[in-house]
Order: C-alpha cells, then sequence, then structure tokens
C-alpha cells in the first residue's frame, strides 16, 4: 500500500494546529499535572486539533503562503511560541489562588517550621493545594472551561506571524495583568493578614506585661486556632470573590487576544 500525501501545505497546517494547541493544552490546570501521562496530553491536543482544524485551515494557511513550505520550522517555532504565551497568561491568573494561598499559609503559622527547620519544608503548603483543586473544581464544573477554549480558537484568527496583532505593541496591557494578579492575591488573603496583624499586636502588649510567658509558643497555637476559625467563616465568600477574579481576568485576556 502506498501513501501519497496531495496537498503538503494543508498537511502542514494541520502539524501547525496541533503544535499551538499542545503547547496551550500542557500547561492549562489538570493538563500540566505530572501525573497525567505524555500520551493522554498528545492524544487529548491531537483529538482538539481535529476537531478544530476545518474552521482554522484557511487562517493557518495565510500563515504558511505568508513564509512559504520551506520555512517549516519557523512557523513551527512561531506556533510553538504563541501556544505558550497563551498558555502561560493561562496559568498565570491560576498561581492568583497559588499566591494567596501561599499568604495565608504563612499567615496562619503552617509554614513557620520552614524557619527552623529548612529541610522539612515543602514547595507547595496545604491551603494553595486546598485553594488550587477547588478553584479547578469550580471551573470545570461551572463550565468556565468553555471561553478558554473559545479564546484560544480566536488566536488563531487575531496572532498571525505576518501581524502579531495586539500582542506587538501592548506591553501596558502585561504589566497590567501582572499587577493585577499580585493585588488580587492580597485581597484574597488580606482577612487572614488582618487578623495576623491584629494578634501580633495583642501578643505584643502581652508580651510586655507578662514577660516571663512564652509568647512564641502562644502564637503558634492562637495563629493557627484563630486562623483556621476565621477561613472556615469566610471560606464561601473567599471562593466566590477567587471564582469571579478567574473568570473576569480570563475574559479580559482572551478579549485582548481575540
Amino acid at each position: 500500500m502506498n501513501i501519497e500525501i496531495t496537498d503538503y501545505n494543508l498537511l502542514i497546517a494541520f502539524w501547525l494546529c496541533f503544535t499551538r494547541w499542545s503547547a496551550i493544552l500542557i500547561q492549562l490546570p489538570l493538563f500540566e499535572d505530572t501525573a497525567v501521562p505524555g500520551v493522554l496530553k498528545i492524544l487529548g491536543s491531537l483529538m482538539i486539533t481535529y476537531a478544530f482544524f476545518p474552521y482554522l485551515q484557511v487562517e493557518l494557511l495565510k500563515d504558511i503562503d505568508y513564509l512559504g513550505v520551506d520555512n517549516f520550522w519557523m512557523l513551527t517555532a512561531f506556533h510553538a511560541v504563541i501556544g505558550l504565551l497563551i498558555g502561560f497568561f493561562v496559568k498565570a491568573i491560576m498561581q492568583i489562588f497559588i499566591g494567596g494561598g501561599s499568604i495565608i499559609t504563612q499567615q496562619i503559622g503552617f509554614s513557620m517550621v520552614r524557619y527552623f527547620d529548612p529541610s522539612a519544608g515543602t514547595g507547595i503548603g496545604p491551603f494553595e493545594k486546598l485553594i488550587q483543586w477547588t478553584i479547578l473544581i469550580l471551573i470545570i464544573s461551572s463550565g468556565a472551561l468553555l471561553p478558554m477554549f473559545k479564546g484560544a480558537f480566536a488566536s488563531f484568527f487575531s496572532i498571525h506571524i505576518y501581524n502579531l496583532g495586539k500582542m506587538a505593541h501592548s506591553s501596558e496591557y502585561f504589566v497590567l495583568i501582572f499587577k493585577n494578579i499580585f493585588l488580587s492575591s492580597l485581597l484574597l488573603a488580606s482577612p487572614l493578614i488582618f487578623c495576623n496583624i491584629f494578634i501580633m499586636s495583642v501578643l505584643g502588649i502581652i508580651a510586655k506585661l507578662v514577660p516571663q510567658m512564652n509568647i512564641i509558643m502562644v502564637s503558634f497555637v492562637v495563629n493557627i486556632g484563630l486562623g483556621l476559625l476565621i477561613f472556615l467563616s469566610c471560606s464561601e465568600e473567599f471562593f466566590q470573590v477567587a471564582f469571579k477574579i478567574y473568570t473576569d481576568g480570563l475574559g479580559e485576556w482572551f478579549q485582548f487576544i481575540g
């Protein structure tokens, strides 16, 4: 049996589509987990490419016609970089919750052991994982993945090698998005931050009035106990605000590239 390729441009267009989708998917929540086999990631990218390619082939052929078939590796590198950038910014929005969880972990006192025994410290604390997986479940169950795929789909129409669009001359947007990521993390952790400031102020006064008290050991218990109670009382509001921050940030990003 002989296999003959009749349209090289169409085959290359399919490869470019697969390259961009693969670069996006390997950075998305759930797919980026090391426990997910590489074969599953590739097959998932292949299925999505096969589903969307009939609607994208005209746009991909524009890039091929602009550079020519001989510049195959340049075209591949371009679509891989664009896919990595799109996936990176989606992942950066998820870092809001990991950053917020890290601040909460420190404020409550779960990370204090790192200061006394650095070898016992881990890269990600309990609240980071709790918040990350809760938000991920909210995103999947609410259908928020649909605008994510819609934005990635729209990028094929707005970002071409002959016209990089808004991404080439909008550095102000990238500065703004990273500033908002930092501020959003502080916003989510603000109840615990103010609680910790109040507790430290009260314990400082007690330390002056009762100098024989071991204030460090007392602060561990008070920080963890009150911190857990405050997080428990405001957890519903916390996840509602966190989900809104994620959807708004994702919507602005895909509106920007769309």
